[in-house]
């Protein structure tokens, strides 16, 4: 062993390797050996433990009980929306040129002012832990500040939430068994006035005695909702684990309904995300006869939000999503509006892009009796496709697959990926339709749509999108509420953009 160091970096040259660095020190009489990069890491331990204290994070208590993440600035409203519309144009006037030289009017959706979100979410900090009565404050974390503020009201959340926000930290604080290593606390609602609530803790509930599911369902009940507490490795329902949503869609669609479950995603924004789907429906129905005579495709389709709505104006949807549990609820919700249309498969886009090219054949497929590659009435007949990806976009098999649509129906949470994939598809497609929707108010997200349709080479060589068989509406009427009834301005209209 004393000849190990020595004898280490002959080994190694011969081996072919670098040789090591080796650090030899005596400790409680016996010889030993560590890497050298041992020896600076410790170093750098020791230094860092001499370094000043971190400074301990303090509870911040704003003097309206409202962080600055969390608050309402009605009276910018117009000026903050007006500036996104203008960036979203900008980015996509970019991504177009030079095959399309003009951009449609955009459509712009407002936000309510106040109480829009359906959902949210508190970290929560306990002061008195060791206490027998701690208290417990819901806290939210502003930009660039880890400081923890103290939430009284959240003037974002719906009526309901705010409702519920002080009856509920009461109660969890009045129990031991229920607020011990707390961490989180989510809240679900909805416009039928439904509640879910999602607990999370650092550590596993134990509920051996039942003693949680006890409090927890004395807690549900007095409140009036449903409960799910969440640890890792475990989960307890308390009441139930879904809510019913209802959503009246304009444009003669009426009322979708929604089965929405702890966990899963939903729109924040109901009363938007009903202009959205409305939006999306009014301009399929707009679509020539031998375009909603066709079928349409959908990747991402969550739990049919748009689906539903959109399936009316064709012959046949095939819906795509990869998560198992996404499309249970999914087929739950058709069932629910009796929409009897439509297929549901649990495939990725990228799957479903080798079942569409024939390249790989999926036993999900075919088990639900869906064969891409069939003709006539019991095959599909693909010309539009509709996707709704998270904030990264298409990826590139994606857009190579958008690319041999007739039309692309795209609504889009990030404007700079969806500006990054028109680009891709301007050589071939053309933005007909354009809309903008003001999903998260207050901040620098807004949600767009836009519907591409191929373009056709006309008799005198140019080129021009295939139109709708109403035409487009680009006149002086189209950009104000006389000409789309759907689209909400303030007066004097600031979105008339183009």
């Amino acid at each position: 062993m004393v000849l190990l160091p020595f004898i280490m970096p002959w080994l190694c040259t011969l081996l072919g390797n670098r040789a090591p660095s080796y650090s030899i020190f005596a400790r409680s009489g016996a010889l030993r050996i560590r890497p050298i990069t041992m020896v600076n890491r410790r170093s750098k331990r020791r230094e860092a433990d001499d370094a000043p204290p971190r400074p301990r994070r303090g509870l911040q208590r704003p003097a309206d009980g409202v962080p600055a993440v969390a608050r309402c600035h009605p009276d910018a409203y117009d000026e903050l929306l007006c500036a996104k519309v203008a960036s979203l144009r900008t980015l996509l006037t970019s991504a177009v040129l030079p095959h399309q030289a003009k951009l449609p009017r955009t459509e712009v959706f407002e936000s309510e002012r106040t109480h829009f979100r359906m959902r949210a979410a508190f970290a929560m900090w306990q002061e008195g832990r060791n206490s027998t009565t701690p208290t417990l404050h819901y806290v939210m974390y502003n930009p660039d500040d880890t400081n923890p503020h103290e939430v009284l009201s959240f003037p974002m959340g719906s009526r309901l939430i705010n409702e519920l926000m002080t009856p509920l930290r009461d109660g969890l604080s009045s129990s031991k068994v229920l607020h011990d290593r707390i961490s989180q606390v989510s809240l679900l609602t909805t416009t039928t006035d439904e509640a879910l609530v999602s607990i999370t803790y650092n550590k596993p509930i134990d509920d051996a005695a039942g003693h949680w599911t006890a409090e927890a369902k004395r807690l549900a009940e007095s409140l009036g909702v449903r409960l799910v507490g969440r640890s890792k490795g475990v989960k307890i329902v308390i009441g139930g684990e879904t809510v019913s949503e209802q959503l009246h869609v304009p444009h003669g669609r009426g009322e979708c309904h929604y089965i929405q479950t702890e966990g899963a995603f939903t729109q924040p924004n109901a009363k938007v995300c009903e202009k959205m789907l409305g939006w999306a429906y009014a301009v399929t129905a707009r679509l020539d006869e031998c375009a909603r005579a066709a079928d349409l495709c959908e990747l991402y389709c969550g739990n049919g939000c748009f689906t539903i709505a959109l399936a009316p104006n064709f012959r046949r949807v095939l819906a795509t999503e990869m998560s198992k549990a996404s499309v249970e609820l999914a087929e739950l919700n058709l069932k629910a509006n009796a929409v009897t249309n439509v297929d549901v498969a649990r495939l990725s886009a990228e799957e479903f892009v080798e079942a569409f090219n024939g390249s790989k054949t999926f036993k999900r497929l075919t088990e639900k009796g869906i064969h891409l590659g069939e003709s006539g009435d019991a095959g599909y007949r693909l010309e539009t496709l509709f996707v709704d990806p998270p904030r990264a976009g298409l990826d590139a098999t994606c857009r190579e697959l958008a690319a041999g649509f007739e039309r692309v129906l795209y609504v889009s949470c990030n404007p700079e990926t969806l500006a990054r994939d028109v680009a891709e598809l301007a050589p071939t497609h053309e933005i007909t339709a354009l809309a903008a929707f003001d999903q998260f108010p207050y901040t620098p997200h807004l949600e767009a749509g836009v519907l591409l349709e191929r373009r056709a080479r006309g008799f005198d060589g140019d080129t021009r999108a295939i139109r709708s068989s109403k035409g487009e509406e680009d006149d002086d009427d189209a950009a104000n509420n006389n000409g789309n009834p759907g689209v909400m301005l303030t007066s004097p209209p600031p979105w008339a953009v183009g």
